[in-house]
């Protein structure tokens, strides 16, 4: 059964930790098109499970309420749907979301299950779990290393700003999702009730996190303004978190970006200097 740091939890991180190492070293001698192949064919692999697992007896069980699983209804599950065709791109700021928010998110999903905790370590929804989230930072780390794409700090600003319209994607989603009955009505707008992506407000099992978040966003943000409810809590929809989520981006896309760009960072400062 996973839990959180039992030794099954190891197993998958491990297996993540030795795909990329061993893609690295099959690849790393190859041609462009054959790095860039299999790079794509295994985001593409992802693409395609997202659909097929609904033919997997966990999603059988509960049709067709489950058809709501390969809607984009979490910023992991639009990288799941999008990063083939990013990484197909030739938009460096699109490129550059694939590997900043897939390392980001994937790694966040991978050390947190929080959707499968209490599953037993080898069904099919844990090993899917696996493979799609390793997928999301495996490829995009591969894809810099193997210099497939060549990141810029100076676009950090810009990228992050990307993560936007994905959130509004995950929320005009949850809408439909509602109004066709896939989720239920009187759930919609809460903040312990799918909201993986934090859309709705933070969730309790998060932590200190929550006020890692809170601390950047307005108070106005996180109540009813006006009207018969005023002054009662409620997170404005994504509003809530712009601030916040943007700071931290920004943040952790700089940290990640720094191994491959120490050189220029530096120049750049002491140009300032």
């Amino acid at each position: 059964m996973i839990e959180f740091f039992n030794s099954f939890y190891y197993l998958y991180i491990a297996f993540g930790l030795l795909l990329l190492v061993g893609l690295y070293f099959l690849l790393k001698n190859k041609s462009k098109k054959v790095q860039s192949t299999v790079l794509f064919s295994l985001l593409l692999s992802g693409f395609i499970l997202h659909f097929l697992k609904l033919f997997a007896g966990y999603y059988q069980a509960w049709m067709p309420i489950a058809i709501r699983t390969i809607s984009p209804e979490a910023i992991c599950a639009v990288s799941i749907l999008i990063f083939p065709w990013l990484f197909l791109s030739k938009n460096a700021l699109l490129k550059d979301y694939l590997f900043y928010m897939g390392i980001m998110g994937g790694v966040v999903a991978t050390l947190f299950p929080i959707l499968i905790l209490g599953f037993e370590a080898f069904e099919f929804e844990t090993m899917r779990y696996y493979y799609h989230h390793i997928l999301l930072w495996v490829v995009p780390i591969l894809m810099v290393v193997l210099r497939l794409h060549t990141l810029d700090y100076k676009r950090i600003w810009k990228v992050t700003l990307l993560t936007i319209p994905v959130l509004c994607i995950v929320l005009i989603n949850e809408v439909i999702l509602t109004g066709t009955g896939f989720v239920r009505a009187d759930l919609l707008f809460s903040h312990e009730y799918r909201n993986t992506s934090l859309i709705f407000g933070p969730m309790k099992e998060l932590g200190f996190v929550n006020e890692l978040l809170l601390v950047f966003t307005p108070e106005l943000f996180t109540t009813v303004p006006i009207g018969e409810n005023a002054g009662e809590t409620f997170y404005w929809p994504i509003v809530w978190m712009l601030l916040p989520a943007y700071i931290y981006a920004c943040i952790g896309a700089f940290l990640l970006a720094l191994p491959f760009e120490y050189k220029n960072v530096k120049r750049d400062i002491f140009r300032l200097m």
